[in-house]
C-alpha cells in the first residue's frame, strides 16, 4: 500500500517565522527613531539648563552689588520679584536711608491707587528696567524670614540693609517640569548660593 505524503501544517511555518526576532532593518529603524527623538529634545533640555545656570550666576553677582550699594550709600535696597501667569521678572529698588521691613508692604502697594511717590524707586545703575526670566523659567516661590508663607504669585521683596545685613531668603527657579533650583541668600554675608533642587527656607535653616 502506498503511504500518503506528510503535509506540514501551515501554522507551524508561520510560527517559526514569527519567532526569529527582529531583523537588522527593524533594529536600525528603531535606533533611527530614538536618535531623532533625542536630537529634538536634547537642545531644549540643554538650553533650559544653560538658562537656569546663567540666571543663578546673575543673581549671585547682583546680590553682591546690591549689598555693596546699600553699605556705601547708607540706604536700604531691595530686589523686587514679580510673578504672574505669563512670566516672572525682577528689578532692584532703593529707599533713602535706613528703612524697616514691612511684611504687608507688597499687598498695600498693589492696592494703593494714590499718586504719592513710593518710598522705593528703581535703581537704574543696577537694573535699568524690569528683567524677565528667559525661556520657560519662572519663580516658583519666594520666601523670606519675615514672611508668614512663601509668595507664589504677585510681588515679593528681599531687603538689603545699610549695615550689610540681608533678609534671609530662598528663591525657587523652575521650568515647571523636572528642573528646580533654589537660591539661598545668607543674612550675614549677603552671598547667594545655589542648591540644585527645590528647598524651603525652613529646611535650609535647620
Amino acid at each position: 500500500m502506498r503511504a500518503d505524503p506528510v503535509i506540514m501544517p501551515t501554522f507551524h511555518l508561520m510560527s517559526k517565522k514569527s519567532n526569529r526576532g527582529f531583523t537588522l532593518i527593524e533594529v536600525m529603524i528603531v535606533l533611527a527613531l530614538l536618535a531623532a527623538l533625542i536630537a529634538f529634545a536634547a537642545p531644549r533640555v540643554f538650553r533650559t539648563q544653560n538658562n537656569i545656570k546663567a540666571v543663578s550666576r546673575n543673581f549671585i553677582v547682583l546680590s553682591r552689588e546690591v549689598r555693596n550699594k546699600a553699605r556705601l550709600s547708607n540706604s536700604t535696597y531691595r530686589i523686587v520679584f514679580k510673578i504672574t501667569d505669563e512670566e516672572s521678572s525682577y528689578w532692584v529698588e532703593r529707599a533713602s536711608g535706613p528703612r524697616a521691613i514691612d511684611p504687608e508692604e507688597a499687598e498695600r502697594e498693589e492696592d494703593d491707587e494714590d499718586a504719592s511717590p513710593p518710598a522705593f524707586q528703581i535703581d537704574k545703575s543696577l537694573t535699568k528696567k524690569e528683567k524677565v526670566l528667559p525661556g520657560d523659567l519662572r519663580f516658583a516661590a519666594i520666601e523670606t524670614i519675615n514672611m508668614s508663607s512663601p509668595v507664589t504669585s504677585g510681588t515679593a521683596y528681599i531687603h538689603f540693609f545699610p549695615e550689610g545685613f540681608v533678609e534671609a531668603a530662598a528663591v525657587q527657579i523652575t521650568n515647571g517640569k523636572s528642573l528646580t533650583w533654589t537660591l539661598v541668600f545668607n543674612p550675614v554675608t549677603g552671598q547667594a548660593d545655589i542648591i540644585e533642587q527645590a528647598r524651603a527656607l525652613k529646611e535650609i535653616q535647620r
